[in-house]
């Protein structure tokens, strides 16, 4: 079967809405912690932890609002269409949150594609109708504190071997699964880092480009055990290693 695995923040939506959600409510400091995780200084859940207290108490209207203005790319929804026709497993995997994406989501009309990102709630305060936000992360990796959503162990859970893997990203989160993916759709800051690392990959604009290019990939028929699509060894490899432990 064809599994596409595809980010959110800044691929489905315009935006990071993560980045600028941060950045609106718990100020410019946000950046600064960003910037300190990127650098390796602290973990990404330490840095999510910290951007969540500089939100302090907020308005939960002008929070819910926020999200609700965030745009999606237009051809996204003319993607997942292609994917559910064409017997195409879609899964997002976000190092978001899940409160903006299913919200996001639903607003737009997409209901029917499953998400797996870190966990937000809103917790009411003494104040009428304002919160603040609790986190916790159901998909951290023991080994591993690059991303708090590990979107590699996810990729490789719900992937059988015979499963042919495509991957749909472009930032700093996703720099790990491509690796472990047979196709590799990449933009922006990932487009960069594929081709310093020499990972084989197609550059994309939009999901109109995506459904067009896999169109092509897949012969434009639907997926059935019959059809061999051919898997990139050095994924195969990849993949063998994790369940290994090389």
């Amino acid at each position: 079967m064809v599994k596409i695995f595809i980010d959110f923040d800044g691929t489905i939506t315009k935006n990071d809405v993560g980045d600028v959600l941060f950045e609106k409510f718990g100020g410019a400091i946000c950046q600064s912690y960003i910037a300190d995780y990127r650098r390796g200084i602290i973990s990404a859940t330490s840095c999510f932890r910290l951007e969540s207290e500089a939100c302090g108490e907020i308005e939960a209207s002008q929070f819910d609002e926020f999200i609700r203005k965030q745009e999606i790319d237009s051809s996204v929804k003319d993607f997942f269409l292609f994917c559910e026709k064409s017997g195409f497993e879609c899964c997002i995997v976000s190092d978001g949150m899940d409160y903006y994406i299913e919200k996001i989501l639903k607003n737009h009309g997409i209901q029917r594609v499953p998400f797996c990102a870190n966990h937000l709630e809103l917790i009411p305060c003494g104040r009428d109708g304002m919160i603040t936000l609790s986190l916790s992360f159901p998909y951290t990796d023991e080994e591993c504190d690059r991303c708090a959503c590990c979107k590699r162990n996810i990729m490789l859970t719900r992937s059988a071997d015979e499963d042919f893997i495509v991957y749909v990203g472009e930032g700093y989160s996703d720099r790990c699964p491509v690796r472990y993916a047979d196709v590799v759709f990449a933009k922006d800051e990932l487009l960069r880092f594929c081709r310093q690392e020499k990972i084989p990959h197609t550059e994309y604009g939009s999901f109109s480009d995506v459904l067009r290019l896999l169109n092509v990939k897949t012969g434009g028929k639907t997926f059935t055990g019959k059809t061999r699509l051919k898997k990139r060894r050095q994924a195969q490899l990849a993949c063998r290693d994790v369940f290994i432990g090389g």
